[in-house]
Order: structure tokens, then C-alpha cells, then sequence
């Protein structure tokens, strides 16, 4: 079964912010379809890495408060996954004034 990593983005005004922000990162590109809110980051420069960001399934109030999920997974290591995890974490909270948490 493959692993999951969670980070979740408290501070950005949206889901699509978030991912143009990880897919630069990436340097990939996102694919937005199938459900509303939720984008999946395509074409990393590993193609065993899936990134999708969503909304947090318990986001109460104002929708500027709301909380912006990163799922991570990686199709044949944890290390990997873990090592892409820590990546994403620094780099977000290098080039935004977000907060970062690990879910």
C-alpha cells in the first residue's frame, strides 16, 4: 500500500494559489477536473510522486480561514515521499507568508 504524507496550508486564499505555488516548485504542471476544489500536480520531475491539494475535509468558517490540504504520495518509497515531503514543507514556507503543519 503506499504511504501518505499531509501538509496543510493555513494563510492562502485557495486551493489553485497553492498549487501554481507547489507545481513551480516542481516545476510540473496541475491538471484541475473531476472534482471542484481539488487539483492534482502532474509531470515532477519523479514520476512516482502524486501531489494533490484540496480543501481540509473539516474547514469551518470564513473561507479565507480555511485550511489547504497537500497529500503526498510516492509509488515506491517511503524515504522518497518523506524526502519530497520535507522539500515542499521548506520551500512553501520560504516563499509565502503561510503556515505549514504536518497532518
Amino acid at each position: 500500500m503506499t504511504g501518505v504524507d499531509h501538509l496543510d496550508v493555513l494563510g492562502a486564499q485557495s486551493v489553485l494559489e497553492v498549487a501554481e505555488v507547489v507545481a513551480a516548485v516542481l516545476g510540473a504542471r496541475m491538471e484541475m477536473g473531476g472534482e471542484p476544489g481539488r487539483i492534482v500536480v502532474t509531470g515532477a520531475p519523479d514520476p512516482a510522486l502524486r501531489v494533490v491539494i484540496e480543501l481540509a475535509i473539516h474547514d469551518r468558517g470564513l473561507p479565507e480561514s480555511w485550511t489547504r490540504r497537500i497529500t503526498i504520495t510516492h509509488d515506491r518509497s517511503s524515504d522518497e515521499r518523506r524526502r519530497w515531503t520535507q522539500h515542499l514543507h521548506r520551500a512553501l514556507t520560504e516563499r509565502r507568508d503561510w503556515t505549514l503543519t504536518s497532518a
